[in-house]
């Protein structure tokens, strides 16, 4: 690094740096704290006003990419609030990440970015552009829509629909299921038809069809409803009879000890005392013989001898 002593007027030993870009000799205080260890020194060597200029103003293109770029090559943070708390200025944000006590110590690699947020409608024209399905899931893709007519952003409407279906409803058929991809054909018919400004009556007409052949219009959706919650009773048979409720882990069968304490000591000591020797009474001999003490034998001769 070219750093040169130069004497001043009143005799006092100046320290200039020598900028790596616009290789002018400039006083310390011209350029920021140096964190990375691609340099020896304690200051970066280039300056405050060449790195101003390579980054520009806020509203020029690329200005936050170019500004993230100087923070990893100086090796300092970038974090979204405080950037965003800077009004998004570069003089008002390097300050604080250079000497505030609080991003003392902290690298590039500490950044904490917010993720872009991607619009539905820059998403699809971003398809035609860097987005592209992979040919294995595309060839998936074609086989289950059909090749022809469909492009990338209409794959992606029929997968979300037909996703969006099966999971508000049940679908445990193929039929169920070659019914919600007729369905999602459907809706993306219809959602053609009014972009480009054209009737859409007769596609409204078959949709409802298909959604009455799938029962599941809202009129019909209400009245299974009131069908199946008549009474409680009904819907614990219904859970029992479709989905049974599988046995629980061993471990979580009698967590507070209540369906022992039933067995022992209420069927257990009934059988007992009725005298019917099954499970429940050998259960409850075993736990009162816990607590059982038996008298001491005085039958026996002692170590002298006596009786």
């Amino acid at each position: 690094m070219a750093i040169k002593k130069v004497e001043s007027e009143s005799k006092s030993a100046v320290t200039k740096i020598k900028c790596l870009n616009c290789r002018k000799l400039k006083a310390s205080s011209a350029f920021y704290i140096n964190s990375t260890p691609l340099f020896s020194s304690d200051k970066f060597e280039v300056c405050k006003d060449c790195l101003q200029i390579h980054i520009g103003n806020k509203d020029s293109d690329g200005y936050i990419d170019r500004v993230i770029q100087v923070l990893a090559t100086m090796d300092k943070p970038f974090f979204q609030e405080t950037w965003e708390l800077s009004n998004e200025e570069w003089s008002k944000y390097i300050p604080q990440v250079s000497s505030l006590s609080q991003f003392k110590g902290k690298k590039f690699s500490d950044s904490i970015m917010k993720k872009p947020i991607v619009s539905e409608v820059e998403f699809i024209e971003s398809l035609d552009g860097a987005f592209a399905i992979p040919p294995e899931e595309l060839l998936q893709l074609q086989l289950k829509w059909g090749k022809k007519g469909f492009e990338a952003e209409d794959y992606i409407f029929l997968e979300n629909e037909y996703h969006t279906w099966i999971n508000s409803y049940e679908c445990d058929s193929y039929a169920m299921e070659m019914l919600f991809q007729e369905i999602s054909h459907k809706r993306l018919e219809i959602k053609k038809l009014r972009e480009s400004g054209k009737s859409t009556d007769k596609e409204m007409k078959t949709l409802q069809d298909l959604l009455g052949s799938s029962n599941i219009k809202p009129v019909q959706e209400t009245g299974a409803n009131s069908t199946e919650q008549s009474t409680f009773g009904t819907l614990i048979k219904k859970y029992e009879n479709e989905r049974p409720i599988p046995e629980p882990d061993e471990a979580w069968k009698d967590v507070d000890g209540i369906k022992k304490y039933i067995q022992v000591w209420f069927l257990g000591h009934l059988c007992k005392m009725l005298g019917i020797n099954n499970d429940y009474a050998k259960l409850y001999e075993e736990e009162v013989n816990k607590y059982t003490v038996d008298t001491p034998d005085y039958d026996t001769e002692t170590d002298d001898g006596s009786l």
